[in-house]
């Protein structure tokens, strides 16, 4: 098993300014949920290639904690501080909004085992369903896997926020480069993307793994009864 602990120590040399210190010990628990995930996958299924969608801090956890040690290319912008370009075999440059054009991506060591998607789907602004439709096309036909992370649309946390007329979703950023969540989703929507690509579910699970968003005592009995209300989703489709 991977802990909080050593997903902080992982990164305990590197440089981070006060922004990415604060995403790691955010994050810490939901990356360690995430390469325990992993590797239960990988016990149970034969992977070799791991493509991870947004190169970032779990890039490099996958890297280091998997075992045995597999291959990670990565599609997207670089992010060299956290992910180091020499723990990565191939890295594609591509702007995901490019599947609106339906711009091909060409990997060497395409098709892959596995494909992480972690916390990047509620940035997008253009449909899911292409996105998806282009990773479905770098998954092997062999027992591959999708892993889908996002937060919860409907957490019982944004479901209080409404009721006291709060809005729960963050307003549209001016930066365009950092867009914030442009759309949150709910679990029947994340299940019905990937049976729409044929694929079929592994394993979903709601989840709080953000300690520092800290429910109350309320937030917490509610989804103590029902897991529905939890602050992530976490999907892992096969195809």
């Amino acid at each position: 098993m991977v802990y909080e602990q050593d997903i902080e120590s992982l990164f305990s040399s590197a440089d981070l300014n006060e922004a990415e210190q604060f995403y790691l010990r955010s994050q810490a628990t939901r990356l360690a949920y995430t390469v325990n995930l992993v590797q239960s996958f990988c016990d149970e299924h034969t992977v070799r290639r791991i493509l991870d969608v947004g190169p970032h801090f779990l890039t490099r956890c996958i890297k280091a904690l998997i075992k045995p040690e597999v291959s990670v290319s990565t599609l997207g912008y670089e992010y060299g501080k956290v992910c180091p370009p020499d723990i990565v075999d191939e890295h594609v440059h591509y702007d995901l909004t490019d599947c609106m054009r339906k711009k091909p991506v060409h990997f060497k060591n395409a098709p892959f085992d596995l494909i992480l998607f972690c916390e990047t789907i509620e940035h997008l602004f253009i449909a899911p369903r292409l996105v998806l439709d282009l990773l479905k096309r770098l998954l092997t036909d062999r027992s591959g896997g999708l892993l889908i992370q996002t937060p919860n649309a409907v957490s019982i946390e944004k479901r209080v926020g409404m009721l006291l007329g709060r809005n729960p979703f963050e307003l549209l950023r001016e930066d365009f480069e950092y867009k914030g969540h442009i759309r949150e989703y709910t679990m029947d929507e994340l299940v019905n993307f990937g049976k729409a690509l044929g694929l079929s579910v592994w394993r979903s699970e709601y989840s709080n793994y953000w300690p520092h968003l800290s429910p109350n005592r309320f937030c917490r009995f509610m989804q103590a009864i029902a897991p529905s209300f939890g602050q992530g989703i976490t999907i892992l489709f096969r195809s």
